[in-house]
């Protein structure tokens, strides 16, 4: 197979597009649609396993000091001295399980939130110069899976009132990004036979309006992948096309989505365009050239027996 007869068969495969450019169109448009969706649950899917990583990295306990503002039964009646916090804070380093430990105070968590905020900070110019927050202790587990025992025996360290964490959202997190990936293998399954039988039937077509001289090439001695070449180019010229339209919508798409999450949901993570576009669409571009091929294999079997 030299690099002559496959130019002659790409010549070819244009040719025949020509002849018939409705139903190319058509063949195409189609499996536009099924990458698109395909590329759709992709980025669907890149995100959510992004999401999960960092609300992983920024899983933390916050543990709370006493205050004489916020009453508590196991909270001494007085404010806590600054020595006391600094021995609060080493006691919490010497738990098992903790990676790190540093203590926050009211003043830099308001901070902290009017960062997380980004653009929306300006919500907080409500609090009129008061600061409801509390001093605290951001802590850090060497494994995710032990928060809670870790909060459980924080608690149990004199001058702290209460801890919070998001265990529970990283649980609901890891058990949606199961659930997409195990419904998106399904879904990317049945997008893949729907664009080999699409691209199938359109080069079926174009192979039946041949048939005759089909059988004659045959006939004189025309080797199977003599005939093939033209139309497996076909359907790899269908379905490549078909990709780089899919990933047209899908990035710009893409692009429109993650700039307006990014000024308006500052909070809510997602993967920066040019860290995964260009990657899914050399991917999605292989795939469809491969589906393409592969549906015109499947296409000419018939019409090769003579």
């Amino acid at each position: 197979m030299n690099l002559r007869a496959w130019v002659t068969a790409a010549r070819d495969a244009v040719r025949s597009m020509t002849h018939s450019p409705l139903m190319s169109l058509a063949s195409m448009a189609t499996v536009a649609v099924s990458l698109l969706v395909l590329s759709v649950m992709a980025l669907l899917a890149l995100n959510l396993k992004y999401a999960t990583s960092t609300v992983e990295q920024q899983v933390e306990i916050r543990a709370y000091l006493c205050t004489a503002q916020v009453p508590n039964t196991k909270c001494p009646k007085d404010e806590l001295k600054e020595d006391q916090k600094q021995a609060i804070v080493d006691k919490v380093k010497k738990v098992p399980g903790v990676k790190n430990a540093a203590f926050v105070s009211r003043d830099q968590a308001l901070e902290e939130m009017k960062k997380q905020f980004g653009p929306q900070k300006d919500i907080l110019d409500d609090l009129d110069g008061e600061n409801p927050l509390r001093d605290s202790v951001k802590i850090q587990a060497l494994d995710t899976n032990q928060v809670k025992v870790i909060a459980e025996a924080v608690l149990k360290i004199p001058g702290i009132s209460d801890a919070n964490y998001g265990q529970e959202y990283v649980d609901l997190l890891l058990a949606f990004n199961r659930a997409v990936n195990i419904g998106g293998a399904g879904l990317v399954l049945l997008l893949i036979i729907a664009t080999v039988l699409t691209v199938s039937n359109t080069i079926r077509l174009a192979v039946y309006a041949r048939r005759r001289e089909i059988s004659i090439m045959k006939l004189v001695g025309a080797t199977d992948w003599f005939i093939r070449r033209p139309f497996m180019m076909e359907g790899i010229f269908l379905g490549v096309v078909g990709a780089l339209l899919a990933m047209a919508l899908t990035g710009y798409g893409y692009d429109r989505i993650t700039t307006y999450v990014n000024l308006n949901i500052p909070f809510l993570p997602m993967r920066p365009p040019g860290e995964v576009l260009g990657n899914l669409t050399l991917a999605l571009s292989l795939l469809g050239g491969a589906l393409g091929g592969l549906g015109s294999l499947v296409s000419l079997r018939r019409f090769l027996k003579v």
